[in-house]
């Protein structure tokens, strides 16, 4: 039988050119010594070694067109390809692991495209002849036989405990589902000095590389156990619920000074409590069914808060100096540390919607009636004085008889919006929020808005912006301050509306619109249908969230890595509810 060296010589003296595919560790000074030596022609690609008769001084190059150029389409390119050379495509060509692969296309192309496969020396046996006499020889360098980057041995079948060995210490890949739940997400950001962001990390470093951070400028996760359905932004705190009827339905966070957010014992002094709470922090309810009743909202003022339930009515807590609170104020009394939270009563039928202002609340009955107490100097409760009211009481004026739906507050104005789409307004009205029916500056009654903005879905009230949103999707605003239409428009007692192509509406996407709205002291907030969150307004200590100090006089999109569902603002912070994308 021929040996490995007789049959390659003989192909050569036939004018065959032989294909060889490197193997791992040799390089291509190793090839090129072995063309040298045969006086053949190398040429390399893509960790192919290609070996050629050299051509003979007039040899002419392959034309451009013609079968040697449609054979150089076929073929990947390669570096000095001799005439006649076809490099055998991957699909057809056979090599074990690690050997190398000696073709002969010119023997291909004689008959039905056949390949010639040559008897190949046995892994770890050493080519014949002796070293380095022919450029079959292994050249120096080349790795020698039985070595790990040599000739390897095939790999045998494995046995089931090897296979079960390397199952078990594989990794494990988890792929989501078109079935899979996405998750509930809550982002803050804003100043963060007094807690009200709930990342205690920026106020106390926990490593000492780390610096404190007063203002958190994008949006940041909050990490909570519970899914949260309701959040509330005050004045340097918030307050954040749950639908669960696990024994903690509420947390609160920030400025405490006031127990606007509860007790909260101190680890040092059983009988102190903190000033600032750091962390979202359980709120104990007075309940009588605590495994039954669930919270349904959440609401901050300056510094009083009201929890709404579905079974046992409505809570407050907090500063009741001016009876805001719901119960009677009492001279002298201490808020620090207080334990006190107070369960409001006196309503016809059951409370649906609650709603802070600055010093005075407002709620909302299932039968659309609205009640308030507080603080009356600016008429913001409604009642026909401006006297303080310390006990609910039910507001009647052009909304007497009328279902009311939706009422807001949030400084010394309110608004509410009827069934039928109307808009009523009352309190404060030195910034023209109520400008547009009269020159007083207080108004101690509801009065009807003839606004012609259409059929009127939501509206909210800011300290000293409004901003109403109607069926179509359109936003309008007016008042005093940034207003989103530009720095030229500051001021205005009608409504203006704000142009839908800033909130990304446009020929391509015609369905976006707005679908709810929001207001904090002097900043908006929008959220689309598709979950995208727009802001705009005073930047107070970065309460925008968009990564700059500035203030913003047109809408701006927040990233949010989610689906934005619900926002809160506050004075200078704000805390969004959103869904995961996946």
């Amino acid at each position: 039988m021929a040996t490995f060296r007789e049959r390659y010589v003989r192909l050569r003296r036939e004018g065959a050119s032989v294909a060889f595919r490197s193997m791992a560790g040799v390089g291509g000074d190793a090839w090129r010594a072995c063309a040298k030596q045969a006086s053949c022609r190398l040429s390399w690609h893509g960790g192919h070694v290609a070996l050629g008769a050299a051509p003979a001084q007039s040899e002419k190059k392959p034309p451009k067109g013609g079968e040697s150029s449609k054979v150089g389409k076929m073929a990947a390119p390669m570096l000095q390809r001799p005439e006649g050379f076809l490099r055998a495509p991957p699909e057809r060509c056979w090599a074990p692991p690690r050997v190398p692969l000696l073709f002969a296309p010119e023997a291909c192309s004689q008959g039905a495209h056949e390949r010639t496969r040559l008897p190949l020396p046995t892994p770890g046996e050493a080519p014949p002849g002796p070293p380095h006499s022919t450029f079959l020889a292994l050249p120096p360098g080349f790795p020698s036989a039985g070595s790990s980057r040599g000739l390897a041995k095939a790999a045998g079948r494995k046995t089931t405990r090897e296979i079960k060995e390397a199952d078990d210490v594989a990794p494990i890949f988890q792929y989501v589902g078109g079935q899979a739940k996405r998750k509930d997400r809550v982002f803050v950001w804003g100043f963060c000095h007094s807690g009200a962001l709930g990342i205690p990390n920026f106020i106390v470093p926990d490593a000492g590389w780390k610096k404190r951070r007063k203002i958190q400028p994008t949006p940041y996760r909050l990490d909570v156990e519970e899914k949260i359905s309701s959040a509330a932004c005050g004045y340097g705190f918030t307050l954040l619920s749950s639908r669960t009827t696990d024994l903690t339905k509420v947390w609160g966070m920030g400025l405490n000074k006031d127990s606007q957010i509860g007790f909260h014992r101190s680890r040092s002094n059983r009988a102190k409590g903190y000033e600032y709470v750091l962390e979202p922090s359980p709120i104990p309810l007075p309940l009588d069914q605590p495994q039954q009743t669930r919270v349904l909202q959440v609401s901050c003022g300056r510094a009083h808060s009201l929890v709404l339930t579905d079974a046992e009515g409505v809570f407050s807590m907090g500063n009741n100096s001016y009876g805001q609170c719901g119960r009677k104020v009492i001279e002298g009394e201490i808020y620090s540390e207080s334990q006190l939270i107070n369960r409001l009563q006196g309503f016809e039928g059951r409370v649906v919607q609650v709603a802070c202002g600055q010093d005075h609340s407002l709620f909302r009955t299932e039968r659309g009636d609205v009640y308030s107490c507080g603080w009356g100097a600016d008429g913001q409760t409604g009642l026909g004085h401006y006297d303080i009211a310390s006990a609910p009481t039910k507001v009647g004026g052009d909304i007497a008889g009328v279902r009311i739906v939706q009422v807001t507050s949030y400084g010394d104005c309110c608004l509410a919006v009827s069934e039928d789409g109307d808009l009523f307004g009352w309190g404060n009205s030195e910034y023209l929020q109520l400008a547009s029916i009269t020159e007083s500056t207080q108004v101690n009654v509801p009065r009807h808005l003839p606004f012609k903005v259409g059929r009127v879905k939501e509206v909210s009230c800011g300290g000293t912006v409004n901003a109403l949103l109607n069926e179509e999707g359109h936003v309008f605003v007016w008042g005093y301050g940034i207003l989103g239409k530009g720095p030229k428009l500051m001021e205005t007692a009608t409504p203006e509306m704000i142009p839908p192509t800033l909130f990304g509406s446009s020929d391509l996407n015609p369905d976006i619109r707005v679908a709810r709205i929001r207001c904090g002291l002097n900043q908006f907030a929008a959220i689309t249908n598709r979950g995208e969150l727009f802001v705009w307004g005073k930047n107070v200590r970065g309460c925008l969230g968009i990564g700059r100090m500035e203030d913003q006089y047109f809408p701006w999109r927040v990233t949010v890595p989610g689906e934005v569902v619900d926002v809160a603002c506050g004075v200078d912070h704000m805390v969004t509810l959103a869904k995961s994308f996946v």
